[in-house]
């Protein structure tokens, strides 16, 4: 990272953040070129370590990929607002993101209900309420991504 000022390390910040964020996007790789994926994911930020969930179908060139080669990068980012500036293209922007790598996992078993409960808090209102069958868990599957590192970052024109 070039600029270390802006990087954040609070955990509870970066919790607050990954609580906002939407979309995640996994780089997989596929021969000469990434093959880069935007997805709605859960994600569990304790023991100071980062472990991102995903829903996904059974089959797909996502799960080849995977099956092939299991080591991922990942962005998670928002951009809060574009800022008039003196710089020569005239703007900037107030932004934060959170970049990394790691492995990508199979869940099953218990730990695939843990993995869509992570998911679903996220995106549901009420997920305790949701009737889970069995029958359900089985088509499809849960992947999770343990970030070997991960940075956080953020940019704010006003505070400099």
């Amino acid at each position: 990272m070039i600029s270390t000022e802006r990087e954040i390390t609070n955990f509870d910040e970066i919790d607050s953040l990954l609580g906002k964020a939407r979309v995640c996007r996994i780089a997989l790789f596929d021969g000469e070129y990434p093959y880069i994926v935007p997805m709605c994911f859960g994600y569990d930020l304790g023991d100071g370590k980062l472990e991102l969930y995903f829903r996904c179908e059974e089959k797909g060139k996502k799960m080849e990929l995977l099956k092939a080669n299991n080591s991922a990068a990942f962005e998670i980012d928002e951009l809060c607002e574009v800022v008039r500036s003196e710089t020569p293209y005239g703007f900037t922007a107030k932004y934060w993101s959170i970049t990394g790598k790691g492995t990508v996992e199979f869940v099953t078993g218990i730990d695939k209900i843990t993995g869509l409960n992570h998911i679903l808090k996220k995106y549901v209102e009420n997920p305790s309420e949701l009737k889970l069958h069995e029958q359900t868990l089985n088509s499809f599957a849960i992947l999770k991504l343990t970030a070997g590192e991960f940075c956080c970052k953020e940019h704010d024109p006003a505070v400099g």
